[in-house]
């Protein structure tokens, strides 16, 4: 796999709940259901002052998107 460095818009990626910057972790425990997997697609990067793609916006469900430090994600190779 890959590093959340080298992840793009469109990558599918894998992470740790745990990672999760926004919204807290508990609060999308509390929408996933058995069939959600931790593991979803890049939709967009965000920058934390002058360090530019510190953190991914990352769909999770149709519902749900999550912002994560990029170094958390992981690209999944495509299949």
């Amino acid at each position: 796999m890959g590093t959340g460095g080298s992840a793009q818009v469109g990558d599918r990626v894998s992470f740790k709940l745990a990672d999760i910057f926004l919204p807290e972790p508990s609060e999308v425990l509390a929408h996933l259901t058995a069939e959600v997997e931790a593991n979803g697609v890049v939709v967009e990067f965000s920058d934390s002052g002058s360090d530019q793609r510190a953190y991914a916006v990352v769909r999770i469900s149709p519902q749900q998107a999550v912002l994560l430090p990029v170094t958390a994600i992981r690209v999944v190779p495509a299949a």
